[in-house]
This record gives structure tokens, C-alpha cells and sequence, in this order.
């Protein structure tokens, strides 16, 4: 594919306003209908934590708003893309040398977007058009001044949890959600009818984090919108734009990161709790960049009677950043991951002074998690809380996420004892039924030897992302087993874990390392540890096309660490 076309290609794929509704592919017999849900795409300046930032939003808010659905009826969303355009001509023309495959996972067109609805089971929906089985199809791009409307219909038995969506356009994922775009989805149902659940408060707890530069034209304001072939470096903390080679051509203030940032700031439902800035001194060899970590915020405060049940539904949807997550003093009462529930809640007991792992549920970037917290007997404030941890290439520092405060007079009620089963997931895949295995490998490369801009190759199973290429096909019904490790202590190979999600089907994870995992744990994104197999069965239900599956560390993604798949009849 020729990177000079390859707009052309995006843009006759997309025509505007109305024309763009994606046909209502059905999941069940009858579907309800909804309103649309309209999300304009734009700029909006505002304070988070003293600091003045222009950020990209859905609606002009960080999240965006939590949307609802349930099994069988139709989620409709409009994107109407509001963002200037944005100058990508030093990316069509400016990179001659660069070999094709490393061209295509330079970021480009940060204003184009579209729209991924992340862990749903509906009908793929990231290439054009919808549904789509042709392996050159292109994806789906919204570019500036232009509006889709996306319509899905969920299965009848489709799972009831928490959700989320955000852009996945490929080359600006990674810089519009790192701006904040990002907001919860819940598909109601069943589980929330479980008298001990509907009994209880309900709050969803969505976690980002947002990279920012200062600007040199406008001090004061700062933002991550960089210039076309810009990259940033976590070595020495500032920006180049590149060429083909990798040379530095001209200082910038902002660039695309596959690291820290000058400024990064966590957020708790658009609350800034902890803030993290460049560290200048370099680290020891064979340590891991450190950068200035503090807490500015407690986060939000949840109070709760003595013996009070809460539902805590939480979302990690950072970036890069993985979160063991604790609360301290309580049992955490896990009922559902990834958005489906288990069939009995699964008690979780809190490590006094844990560490990382110790923590009582993992939260790879992507995510989710839903519990139940009773309140203790004895009152004051208790902290939920992040371990740090050293997982990742940058190491992670530990975070008050939030606060309960336990007051008021006592009451008991009750913990449920059973869950609905999701009859979309089970019976659960047995051994016998296992028809392929496939290896699935996830590559760095440092210094790079193909993609010299960014500096690093990013792929999976020896390639980096090809928008046309289709290196596996499954059949509609199949049940496979895969085996998901990074790359090892190869020359200049990765030396972090990273988190695996695939699109429209999700699995079950059966070991971990020679660990194995509790029947009907299913996820739709897993942590991979560093050096440590991860083994999932899936089976390909209901829908065909083409998907992707990647890494969930978005930098990473955008860089080339993603591959198509196609779900053929």
C-alpha cells in the first residue's frame, strides 16, 4: 500500500453527516431502539490542578458521559468530529527512506478519529465499512468537520458490566486518549437485579491519565498536541522532529511519547489525585526511569455506614499505566471483570502494607473491575488505593485513588452468596474443545532498524501493523488456545509486561505463568507479565469480519503493536 494514497483511501470511505450511519447489524431478533447519544469531538481549555490545558474532549468533558445499554437493545452514537484540521503533509511526503510497513506506525492525522466500543460483543466496527471481510479494507476515519453515526444492536445474551469507549483510529489513538477521550459504557441486566446488588450504592470509579507539554508560543498553557514527526524523548526530556533516519531536525516543545512527560497528570472522574513530572537525572544502568511523583488529591470520598454495602465499578483507563489495586482494611468481594460477572463473588483479603502482588485485583490499562466493599465495623477513612509497581518501563509510583469514610450508625446487610450465569460464556470451553493453538509474541526493538522516527519497533510475532495484511483467519464457531509472552531478555527485546485485548470476542484465561487461574475468569484485556506466558481460550461467536487485537499500552499500539484477524463464516 502506498503511504500517498492512503488518505485518499480513508476518505473515500467516508462520506458525510447522515450517509455515515453504519447499518444496525442485529444480535438479536427484536432489538429496542434508542436515542442517539450525540459526542462532539473537541478542544476546551480548562484548570486541572492549577495548570491551564486545551485538551480533546467528548462533549468538553474528561470522561465523557457514562452511557448505558442493555442485552438486545441498539446503542446509537453520533461522533461529530469538531477539531481543526491538523497538517500530516510531512507524513505523506516528508519520510521518503523510511520502509513502507514502519511508515504506516509513525502517528499521523492526530484530529481524524472514530469510534471503538471496548470489550461490547457486537459486530466489528473499526474498519470501513461495518462488518467488512474484505482484508484491504481501511479504517474508519472521521476527519475534522466531518460526523459518523455508529448503531449497535447487543446479543440477547450478551454480558451485563462495565464498558467503555474511546477513539481508535490508528496513528492518533494514542494522543486523543491521552488528551482524556474516554468515557464509561454499562450494560445493564441481570447482575443488577440481584437483590444484595440493587441493595447497594453504585459508583463508577473511571482512572486516565493525561500527558501534557507547555507550550513555547503560549507559556502557561499546556497541552499534547505535537507537530507532525515530533517525538519526544524520555532520555533526555525533549522534543525533535525527525526524518527518516532518525536524525533530529529541529527542537520542538511537544512530541509524541512512548514514555514519561514534562508534566503527566492522574485523574479520578476528572479529579486530578496525582501528578508526575520529568525526572532529569538519568537512571542507573539497569534501572528503570523514575519519574517526580505526588499526590495532589485524596480523590473522591464515598461515605459508607458500618456494614454498608457498596458497588464500586471501576475502570483503568490510562494510557500506560498498570494499577494492583487495594482497599485498605476491607475484604474486596470481586464479582465481575471485563464486564462479566462471575457465578459466585470471589473474596479478596486485604494484605496490610502489601505490595505489588499482594494486591487484591489486578487492573491492566484497558480494564476493568467490579466489586462489593461492606464497611467495616470500626469507623474512619480508608484509602483505595495503587501499589507501586516496576512492570512497566517506567516505574510506577503508588496512588491514593480515593477515600471511604465509614460514620453514622450501624446496620448489617447482606453480601449475595450466587450470581447470574452468563449464559453468553458458558458452559465454559472444555480441553477437548480446543481445535488450534496459536503463539502469540509481543516485539520491541531498541534502537529501532526499521522505524527510526519514533526509535523503537513495536510489533507482534516478528511484524509491526499492516492496515491491509491479515496474517490470521479463524472460522466462525472455532475454539482456539493462545499462548501470549513478550519477547525476552532478546538484544534490545522488551523488559516490560503488556497488556493483550482483542476485539468483538472475549476469553477465558486459564494460567498464568505455571499458575493456574480460577474457572471463568474472562477478560477481553489481560496482563502479560514480563518473561511469564499467559494461556486463553476463546471461542469466535456470532460475528464475522475483520478485527484487531494488540497491545493495550497505547503508544505502543499506535507504534505497530497490533495485528488483524478475520472472523470468516
Amino acid at each position: 500500500m502506498s503511504p500517498f494514497s492512503r488518505r485518499d483511501l480513508l476518505k473515500a470511505g467516508t462520506t458525510l453527516t447522515a450517509a455515515l450511519a453504519l447499518n444496525p447489524l442485529t444480535g438479536c431478533s427484536d432489538p429496542e431502539p434508542s436515542d442517539v447519544t450525540e459526542l462532539d469531538v473537541k478542544f476546551v481549555t480548562m484548570m486541572l490542578a492549577g495548570y491551564k490545558v486545551r485538551l480533546r474532549t467528548y462533549g468538553g468533558t474528561i470522561p465523557g458521559p457514562t452511557l448505558k445499554t442493555k442485552p438486545c437493545a441498539q446503542l446509537a452514537i453520533r461522533i461529530r468530529n469538531e477539531l481543526p484540521p491538523y497538517d500530516s503533509s510531512a507524513w505523506h511526503h516528508g519520510l521518503k527512506g523510511l520502509p513502507e510497513m514502519a511508515h504506516m506506525n509513525v502517528p499521523h492525522m492526530l484530529n481524524t478519529t472514530n469510534l471503538h466500543v471496548h470489550g461490547l460483543e457486537v459486530v466489528p466496527h473499526l474498519f470501513e465499512p461495518v462488518g467488512t471481510s474484505d482484508p484491504s479494507s481501511q479504517m474508519i476515519a472521521i476527519d475534522p468537520g466531518q460526523d459518523k453515526l455508529y448503531t449497535f444492536t447487543l446479543p440477547e445474551d450478551h454480558p451485563t458490566g462495565l464498558y467503555w469507549y474511546h477513539p481508535h483510529h490508528h496513528g492518533s489513538t494514542a494522543v486523543q486518549v491521552q488528551n482524556g477521550m474516554a468515557g464509561a459504557l454499562i450494560v445493564e441486566g441481570a447482575i443488577d437485579q440481584v437483590p444484595e446488588i440493587a441493595a447497594a450504592q453504585q459508583h463508577v470509579i473511571a482512572i486516565q491519565d493525561i500527558g501534557l507539554f507547555e507550550s513555547a508560543k503560549e507559556p502557561g498553557l499546556w497541552s499534547y498536541d505535537p507537530q507532525q514527526n515530533a517525538i519526544y524523548s524520555t532520555g533526555t526530556g525533549k522534543s525533535f522532529i525527525k526524518d527518516a533516519q532518525g536524525n533530529d531536525k529541529e527542537p520542538v516543545d511537544s512530541g509524541f511519547s512512548t514514555g514519561d512527560f514534562p508534566l503527566r497528570l492522574f485523574l479520578v472522574n476528572g479529579q486530578p489525585v496525582f501528578q508526575e513530572t520529568h525526572n532529569p537525572v538519568p537512571p542507573q544502568p539497569n534501572q528503570q526511569p523514575k519519574p517526580i511523583g505526588s499526590q495532589l488529591d485524596d480523590g473522591p470520598r464515598y461515605t459508607l455506614r458500618p456494614g454498608e454495602v457498596v458497588r464500586f465499578r471501576m475502570l483503568n483507563g490510562c494510557s500506560d499505566n498498570l494499577i494492583p489495586l487495594v482497599v485498605e482494611g476491607h475484604t474486596m468481594q470481586l464479582i465481575a471483570m471485563d464486564g462479566v460477572n462471575f457465578t459466585a463473588p470471589r473474596p479478596r483479603p486485604y494484605v496490610p502494607d502489601a505490595v505489588d502482588g499482594q494486591e487484591q485485583v489486578l487492573l491492566a490499562p484497558g480494564g476493568r473491575a467490579e466489586f462489593l466493599i461492606k464497611a467495616s465495623s470500626t469507623p474512619g477513612i480508608y484509602r483505595i488505593r495503587q501499589l507501586a509497581q516496576s512492570q512497566q518501563f517506567l516505574e510506577s509510583a503508588g496512588k491514593i485513588l480515593a477515600e471511604i469514610e465509614i460514620s453514622g450508625e450501624p446496620m448489617d446487610m447482606a453480601l449475595p452468596t450466587s450470581l447470574p450465569e452468563p449464559k453468553r460464556h458458558y458452559p465454559l470451553i472444555r480441553p477437548d474443545e480446543v481445535q488450534n493453538h496459536r503463539s502469540i509474541t509481543f516485539d520491541m526493538m531498541y534502537p529501532a532498524e526499521m522505524n527510526k522516527v519514533v526509535g523503537i519497533d513495536f510489533g507482534i510475532n516478528g511484524e509491526m501493523y499492516d492496515e491491509t495484511a491479515v496474517p490470521i483467519e479463524v472460522k466462525l464457531g472455532a475454539v482456539e488456545e493462545w499462548t501470549i509472552q513478550d519477547n525476552g531478555h532478546a538484544h534490545g527485546g522488551s523488559a516490560e509486561g503488556h497488556p493483550f485485548h482483542i476485539h468483538t470476542n472475549s476469553f477465558e484465561v486459564i494460567s498464568i505463568g505455571d499458575k493456574p487461574v480460577e474457572p471463568g475468569t474472562l477478560h477481553d484485556t489481560v496482563w502479560v507479565p514480563h518473561n511469564t506466558p499467559v494461556r486463553i481460550r476463546i471461542r469466535f461467536k456470532e460475528w464475522t469480519g475483520k478485527i484487531v487485537f494488540h497491545c493495550h499500552i497505547i503508544p505502543h499500539e499506535d507504534s505497530g503493536m497490533m495485528q488483524n484477524l478475520m472472523l470468516r463464516p
